[in-house]
C-alpha cells in the first residue's frame, strides 16, 4: 500500500509539472480530452467546485479586472430570472442576459465575441474551434497519453478526484471559465430535442408524472413532448383511467382530474348537494323515498318514493333538477332500474311491474309479476329478475313481458337479486342464505349461509369480479361465490345496513371500495385494500337506497331528501373549504353553495341562505328609509365594526 502511495505521489506530480510546461493548446486538448474520460460523479465534483463562475456575481466583479464573461442559463438561474421579474425592484438593476448552450457553436460563438480580449489574457486559448490550429508536440502527446492511461487503469476513485482538483488548481481563470462551458453543455445538454420523437416518449415514459411535468418546464421543445397526449396516455392506462372521453380533455388534464379523484376517494373529501324530495317534505311524514337509479348516459336519476310516485331528476352544476313525476303504483315503489335512456322499469307493494316511457311520462306496460309485495328487480339486458314476498325469483323478457324462468327454494321473502356473469343469478333472503342459481336451467347452484343472528335478512347485495357483498344486521359480508368462502366481514354501523354497493377493481380481489347505508343515518365506504372507513353524515333518518359512480355517491332517505356527494369536479372546491361571497354594502359571508334558480326543490341550505339575504335586505331598506345623516353615520359605524350581519357557515357534514 505504502509502494501505491508513493507511486501516485510521483504521477500527482508529473501532473503538476506538465501542466506547467505545457502551452495553452497543449492544456486545452488535455482537458477536453480528460473531461471525456469523468463518470457522472466526477463530472458533478468538477460542476460544484466550477459552478460560481457562471453565477452572476462572479461576471458583475470580474468585469473591472478580467473579462466581459456572460453568465450561463441554468434551470436554476431560469428560475431566479423570473423571480426577478416578477419583483418590485426589477427596473431599477442591470440584468445581463445569459448564454444558452446547446452545442459547441454556441460556446465558439462566445468566444468570438470576446476573441480580442481572450487573446490578450490567454494567448489564443480560446480562440474558435474553426479557426483554431492544433500546436501540439509529439512530447504533449504522450505525456498526455500516459496521463490518461493512469487515470482510467491505476487510479483510484479518490485518487482521481484528487488529481481533478490539482488540474483546477493550475489552471487559469479564462481556462477555469472554458471548462464551465464544456462542463454546462454536457450536463443540460438537450437529449430530447435531437433524438426521434418515439424514441424521446419511450425515455419520458419511464419517469414519475411529477417529474415529467418538472421537465417540460425546461425549454420550449421539452414542453411540447412532455404536454402531448401521447405521453400521458401511457400514464392514464397505468392510473387506470377508462378510455372514454365524453368531455374531450386532453390526456394530461384527463390524468390530472383522475389523479385528484383517487385522492379524494382516499381522504374522503367530497362536494355535497341536498335535494329536498318536494315542497311539503318537511311537514308530510308518511312521504319516504324508497329507492334510486341513475344513468350515465343521460345524467338523470329515478326516485321511488312510498306514496308509489316516482321523480325523475337532471343532474346539474348545482345539484339535480326534478324534470318529471310519474303516477301509476298504488302502493310503495321499491325499486327501479334504468332499461334504456328513456325507458325505466320499476317494482312495488302492489305486486306489479311496470315499464315506462319517460318522454311521454307514461307506462307503457303493467305486469301482474307476483302474489306479494316485489321488493326486487335486477335489469340484465332484454330480461328482469324480480323477487318477491312469495318467496320466488322470476326471470321476465321485456319486449313480451313473458315469464321466461322460475327459481324456487327460499324459504322465507327474496329482499335483493344480482347477478354473476352470463350463468349464474343470485338472491338474498330472509331465510338468512344467498343462493346461487343456474340461469338457464333454474336450478340453485350453491346456497351460503350468511348468518346464525336473528333476524339475518340478506336486506341488500352487491356482487362484483367473483365476489359477493351481503348486507345482515349490521355488518357487511363478503363471500367467493364459487366456494361460498367469507372473504371479508365489514362492521362499523350502529344500525341495520339497509343498502349496498361493491366495486372490486380488474384483476384483483381485495383492492375496492364498499359503500353501505343504514339506519343508523350515515353512510360508510370502505377501502378494502387497507381497511380505511370513511363516514359521510347528513341524512337525518334512514338510508333507504344508494348507487355508487366512479365520482359521486348518490343517496336516498326515509327523511325525503336526495343527497349527492361528488368527490370528482376539479372546479368545484370539497365541501371542507368555503366560497367567499360579496353581498350589498360592502359586507362578506361564507357560503358554500351558489344559489341556482334552475333547481325545482330547495335544499335546505339555500333556504337559509335565501332567508339571510331577506334579513340583509330588510336592515338595508331601514338604513335607507332614515335621513342623510343616519344613513352617513350607519355607514361609518359599520365601516369601523365588524360586519353587522353575522357570518353563515354552513356545515355540510
Amino acid at each position: 500500500m505504502q509502494r501505491k502511495a508513493v507511486k501516485f505521489k510521483d504521477q500527482n506530480n508529473v501532473v503538476k509539472e506538465c501542466l506547467e510546461q505545457w502551452n495553452n493548446e497543449c492544456r486545452r486538448v488535455f482537458i477536453e480530452r480528460l473531461l471525456s474520460k469523468c463518470n457522472g460523479a466526477q463530472l458533478e465534483f468538477l460542476f460544484s467546485v466550477t459552478e460560481p463562475l457562471h453565477h452572476r456575481g462572479f461576471i458583475y466583479s470580474a468585469q473591472h479586472h478580467l473579462v466581459s464573461c456572460p453568465p450561463i442559463s441554468t434551470p436554476s438561474s431560469r428560475h431566479e430570472a423570473l423571480l426577478f421579474s416578477l419583483s418590485n425592484v426589477a427596473d431599477k438593476f442591470y440584468r445581463p442576459k445569459s448564454a444558452v448552450l446547446k452545442s459547441k457553436d454556441d460556446i465558439d460563438e462566445i468566444i468570438n465575441e470576446n476573441s480580442s480580449i481572450y487573446s490578450v489574457f490567454s494567448g489564443g486559448l480560446f480562440k474558435s474551434s474553426k479557426s483554431r490550429k492544433t500546436n501540439v508536440s509529439k512530447k504533449c502527446q504522450k505525456e498526455i497519453q500516459q496521463i490518461l492511461e493512469w487515470y482510467e487503469g491505476e487510479w483510484t476513485d479518490s485518487q482521481k478526484m484528487d488529481v481533478l482538483y490539482e488540474v483546477l488548481c493550475k489552471l487559469s481563470v479564462h481556462e477555469l471559465y472554458n471548462t464551465t462551458l464544456i462542463l454546462n453543455l454536457r450536463r443540460y445538454r438537450d437529449f430530447i430535442s435531437k433524438l426521434p420523437h418515439n424514441l424521446a416518449l419511450k425515455i419520458l415514459s419511464y419517469l414519475t408524472p411529477k417529474d415529467i411535468l418538472n421537465a417540460s418546464e425546461t425549454c420550449k421543445s421539452w414542453f411540447e413532448v412532455c404536454t402531448s397526449d401521447t405521453t400521458w396516455s401511457v400514464k392514464c392506462s397505468q392510473l387506470g383511467v377508462p378510455p372514454n372521453n365524453p368531455e374531450s380533455l386532453s390526456q394530461l388534464d384527463l390524468f390530472k382530474n383522475n389523479v385528484l379523484l383517487l385522492s379524494n376517494w382516499k381522504e374522503g373529501i367530497c362536494r355535497v348537494h341536498c335535494i329536498a324530495g318536494s315542497p311539503h317534505s318537511l311537514t308530510d311524514k308518511t312521504e319516504k323515498i324508497r329507492c334510486v337509479a341513475y344513468d350515465a348516459r343521460t345524467g338523470k336519476i329515478a326516485t321511488g318514493l312510498s306514496t308509489g310516485e316516482i321523480r325523475i331528476w337532471t343532474l346539474s352544476k348545482s345539484g339535480a333538477a326534478l324534470t318529471s313525476t310519474l303516477f301509476s303504483h298504488a302502493k310503495s315503489v321499491w325499486r327501479v332500474e334504468w332499461y334504456k335512456a328513456n325507458c325505466l322499469i320499476s317494482c312495488s307493494s302492489d305486486g306489479t311491474i311496470k315499464i315506462w316511457n319517460i318522454k311521454k311520462g307514461m307506462c307503457q306496460k303493467s305486469i301482474e309479476a307476483h302474489e306479494g309485495k316485489v321488493w326486487t328487480i335486477k335489469c340484465d339486458g332484454d330480461v328482469i329478475f324480480s323477487g318477491s314476498d312469495d318467496k320466488l325469483v322470476k326471470c321476465w323478457e321485456i319486449k313480451r313481458c313473458e315469464q321466461v324462468q322460475t327459481y324456487a327454494g327460499h324459504n322465507g321473502s327474496v329482499f335483493c337479486v344480482d347477478i354473476s356473469g352470463p350463468d349464474l343469478v343470485l338472491s338474498g333472503s330472509a331465510d338468512k342464505t344467498v343462493r346461487v342459481w343456474d340461469r338457464i336451467s333454474g336450478d340453485c347452484v350453491r346456497s351460503i349461509w350468511v348468518t346464525h343472528t336473528s333476524p339475518g335478512w340478506i336486506m341488500s347485495m352487491s356482487v362484483s369480479q367473483g365476489r359477493v357483498a351481503c348486507a345482515h344486521n349490521d355488518k357487511v359480508s363478503v363471500f367467493h361465490i364459487n366456494t361460498g368462502v367469507t372473504v371479508k366481514t365489514l362492521q362499523s354501523h350502529k344500525g341495520t345496513v339497509e343498502c349496498v354497493k361493491m366495486k372490486l377493481e380488474s384483476g384483483t380481489e381485495n383492492s375496492g371500495i364498499v359503500v353501505t347505508g343504514s339506519k343508523d343515518k350515515a353512510i360508510h365506504y370502505w377501502e378494502l385494500e387497507n381497511g380505511k372507513l370513511h363516514k359521510l353524515e347528513g341524512h337525518k333518518d334512514t338510508v333507504s337506497d344508494i348507487v355508487r359512480t366512479s365520482d359521486r355517491i348518490i343517496s336516498v332517505s326515509a327523511d325525503t331528501s336526495l343527497r349527492i356527494w361528488k368527490f370528482g369536479s376539479p372546479n368545484i372546491p370539497s365541501y371542507r373549504r368555503k366560497t367567499l361571497v360579496t353581498g350589498g354594502m360592502g359586507q362578506h359571508f361564507l357560503y358554500e353553495y351558489q344559489y341556482n334558480e334552475a333547481v325545482s326543490y330547495e335544499s335546505e341550505e339555500t333556504i337559509l341562505y335565501k332567508k339571510h339575504l331577506a334579513k340583509r335586505r330588510r336592515q338595508r331598506e331601514m338604513s335607507e328609509s332614515g335621513n342623510s345623516r343616519q344613513v352617513m353615520s350607519s355607514l361609518s359605524d359599520m365601516s369601523s365594526l365588524a360586519s353587522p350581519i353575522t357570518p353563515v357557515e354552513i356545515s355540510t357534514h
